[in-house]
């Protein structure tokens, strides 16, 4: 049964020390979504006892988000920085290399990442930009309708990117790092609001080649704070591996993801399904 706002309101309240700063919230809100919390403020443990709990697993922003979340059942994304402007000769360099790469990945990608399933004919075939614009499509309806919006509210829209300089990152980590906090405090409501939140980023985030770092930050974060998934389990790896399936030719061209996935098997090995599902 919830917990009326009458008896939050008039709880005590539980100091959480994260960062080195405390933290105090309403006691009976945070005990009542989340049994290890509950167990943490009102159980046997010492921090019962003495009214505060040290959290050294956890960033300030994400605990202030969890906060937020814990109030209002939503949470404000990490801001976006701005990278900054490289040297206009070097950009120019940087864009005839990337557009000579795409065509000899594009043409060539079993050559470059090995062939799966039955060998086909070599013919080189070049792939049309409708090809990528209906994957796009179809991780979005993905969006919409497998992972969906919540039942009783819309999400907000998040703020698409509009240029290479802004820098994501952060806005990935955010949302990973609520995704990660709330599995470990078994906060399910919580979990699902973050996956669906990155998701619904990276469904209108615009890849540019020189921001493809912003997507390699978020997969090795994700891949060493989350455990192998389940199959059948709509958890934030199987959802990364359906992006890496839309950005893919974006993707095998950046040398860092590369080394990123011959160091993590796991990664390397949801790249490779998604991979031959592309190729077959």
């Amino acid at each position: 049964m919830p917990i009326s706002d009458s008896s939050i309101f008039a709880s005590k309240s539980f100091t959480f020390i994260v960062q080195g700063k405390p933290l105090q919230v309403h006691a009976a809100l945070i005990s009542d979504c989340s049994d290890p919390l509950d167990r943490m403020i009102n159980g046997q443990m010492s921090e019962a006892q003495q009214g505060f709990a040290l959290l050294e697993d956890v960033d300030e922003g994400t605990f202030v988000r969890f906060i937020r979340w814990a109030y209002s059942k939503d949470y404000p994304a990490a801001e976006h920085t701005l990278a900054k402007p490289e040297d206009k000769t070097n950009t120019q360099a940087s864009k005839s290399e990337t557009s000579k790469e795409t065509v000899v990945v594009i043409e060539d990608v079993d050559d470059a990442w090995g062939s799966f399933g039955t060998k086909k004919d070599k013919k080189k075939k070049k792939h049309s930009s409708s090809s990528k614009g209906s994957l796009k499509e179809s991780f979005i309806h993905q969006y919409e309708s497998s992972w969906g919006m919540f039942p009783d509210y819309l999400l907000p829209t998040p703020r698409g990117n509009k240029s290479p300089l802004e820098d994501y990152t952060e806005v990935f980590l955010g949302h990973a790092r609520m995704y990660v906090f709330a599995e470990k405090y078994d906060i399910q409501s919580l979990k699902k609001l973050a996956l669906d939140k990155l998701q619904h980023t990276l469904s209108i985030y615009t890849l540019y080649p020189q921001r493809v770092g912003d997507i390699t930050a978020l997969l090795r974060y994700v891949y060493a704070n989350t455990t192998e998934t389940v199959d059948g389990t709509n958890d934030v790896r199987t959802m990364l591996a359906h992006y890496i399936g839309t950005e893919m030719e974006t993707l095998i061209q950046d040398g860092e993801i590369k080394d990123l996935m011959l160091e993590d098997g796991e990664m390397l090995g949801d790249f490779l399904k998604m991979f031959a599902l592309r190729v077959n």
